[in-house]
């Protein structure tokens, strides 16, 4: 019997409109706005633009991207420990990070589509780029639509040892679902980001052919 399909969507620009240029720009205003008279605030914008530019450089593979992210964050920020820092992410994610919710426009035929097939009995796994904990990805799911009984796995900060593009992020995502990789399609709407998924033997499809996924169902 032939295994069904399963299909990795990407999140921002393909599960939604906004792009990850938009996104990005808009979560560093609004955690400025938040770290300004808590913390250092040139201090700490260093620190984390610096933090997240390392899970993009050279990785084993030993610490997860959340535990990489806190130990480099909490060493170049100083003063106070981890804890501290943790306590002070959870309190944005909680409050100010929700107004990133005005930015999302769901592309409605794209989640109506990942929901057919899902109901279809295909697997779904979000591949969104993991620099973004759990709690963060959560919820811009839910903005774009999603309940969890659509979605089968999601990559996290927390869950994940690599990001985009380094080919060893899709690798994991096989490795830790059992998956074979002929029996993949990664739908995103970066070459770069998403297409190198080919590298790891994933079929790839761009968002804007959405009418070409049903043709593998």
């Amino acid at each position: 019997m032939k295994r069904l399909t399963t299909y990795l969507f990407d999140l921002d620009g393909t599960l939604s409109s906004v792009s990850d240029e938009d996104f990005a720009r808009r979560y560093f205003q609004l955690i400025a706005d938040f770290a300004e008279g808590r913390v250092d605030f040139e201090r700490f914008m260093a620190s984390l633009h610096t933090s997240l530019k390392s899970l993009f450089g050279e990785r084993d593979g030993l610490i997860n991207n959340y535990d990489h992210f806190m130990e480099k964050f909490t060493d170049s920020m100083g003063q106070c420990d981890r804890k501290w820092y943790e306590l002070f992410f959870n309190g944005f994610y909680d409050s100010e990070y929700n107004r990133l919710r005005e930015l999302i426009v769901p592309r409605e035929r794209v989640v109506k589509s990942l929901k057919n097939l899902k109901r279809a009995g295909s697997e779904i796994i979000i591949a969104t780029n993991p620099i973004f904990p759990e709690k963060a990805i959560n919820k811009r799911l839910q903005w774009v639509g999603l309940e969890s009984e659509f979605i089968d796995y999601v990559t996290t900060m927390e869950n994940s040892h690599y990001v985009k593009p380094d080919v060893r992020y899709y690798r994991e995502i096989l490795e830790i679902n059992n998956l074979e990789a002929k029996n993949c399609v990664m739908i995103g709407n970066d070459i770069t980001m998403d297409g190198v998924c080919t590298a790891a033997g994933i079929e790839y499809i761009d968002v804007s052919s959405i009418e070409a996924i049903w043709k593998t169902t």
